[in-house]
């Protein structure tokens, strides 16, 4: 589980496929997404979701580096019940928990495994702090779709449209000291454009991974979420002036006109490990 969740924590990109599609799961295990996640819900037809739950035990146990997620039906819902019994025996995986609340998270965190908590109502936004603060939430993500239709809203400027939400997941996600959120994903699979620049927003808003529709949109998102080669030199330059100040023993220096300081070095910082990872 240690394993799982320290994967889990660093992860940039989130394919998920419906469960009842082997040719998608295929195509899904031959990428390089960091996380695959199996649906058992949005993504499965009703009268598909025997079959669904009928292949997870065998995607968990499949051949691929990349962690594993099965996203359930709501917890306190039938269905959501009928994974739940399903899952619980499966090992190494978590749980993606739909439209997340505190009652969901308790009876879906009864079977201990990690759980991703995707906020997509007006009451997930309102209780994302409690939602945050749970025990077995490794993570927030945004459903972007559920979300816009919950709230009337329409796209937006790559996503501006969402702004508060994004913003509120990422600040929640900080006080309860775990990893940053995950972002919903581009909904035009084709539009290569689209993807970057909803990425690099988020990545600006300070989200640090995406979920993905197709296989063709994993590098991207793991690109645009990397710094550019541009951030990492600067960062270099910020911390090695930091190195001198501290070592001076001062507390405030300068980089190309960008004052220095702890904060502005522990940015920098954060910055030299994401190249350095997205480039290993």
């Amino acid at each position: 589980m240690i394993e799982l969740l320290q994967a889990l924590n660093a992860a940039r990109s989130f394919l998920i496929f419906p469960g009842d599609d082997s040719r998608k799961q295929e195509r899904a295990l031959q990428s390089d997404a960091d996380v695959l996640v199996y649906d058992l819900e949005d993504g499965v037809a009703a009268t598909a979701k025997a079959v669904a739950r009928g292949g997870a035990a065998a995607f968990a146990a499949s051949a691929s580096p990349a962690a594993r997620l099965i996203r359930v039906n709501d917890p306190l819902s039938a269905a959501g019940d009928e994974d739940l019994a399903v899952v619980a025996a499966i090992p190494n995986i978590g749980l993606v928990v739909p439209k997340a609340s505190p009652s969901a998270l308790d009876r879906a965190a009864s079977l201990g495994k990690p759980l991703l908590a995707l906020i997509e109502e007006a009451k997930g936004v309102r209780d994302v702090y409690a939602i945050a603060e749970h025990p077995a939430v490794f993570a927030l993500a945004i459903g972007v779709a559920d979300m816009s239709a919950a709230l009337g809203l329409s796209a937006y400027g790559d996503g501006l449209h969402l702004l508060f939400v994004r913003s509120q997941l990422v600040v929640a996600s900080a006080a309860a000291g775990i990893r940053a959120p995950i972002d919903g994903p581009c909904l035009d699979v084709r539009d290569h454009d689209a993807l970057e620049r909803e990425t690099s927003a988020a990545r600006a808003l300070g989200l640090r991974g995406k979920f993905c529709l197709h296989p063709d949109q994993v590098a991207g998102v793991h690109g645009a979420l990397a710094p550019t080669d541009r951030e990492y030199e600067r960062a270099q330059r910020i911390l090695e002036t930091w190195n001198e100040i501290s070592a001076a023993g001062g507390a405030v220096g300068a980089v190309d006109g960008l004052l220095v300081d702890r904060p502005v070095a522990l940015r920098a910082q954060a910055v030299v490990k994401a190249y350095e990872r997205s480039n290993a």
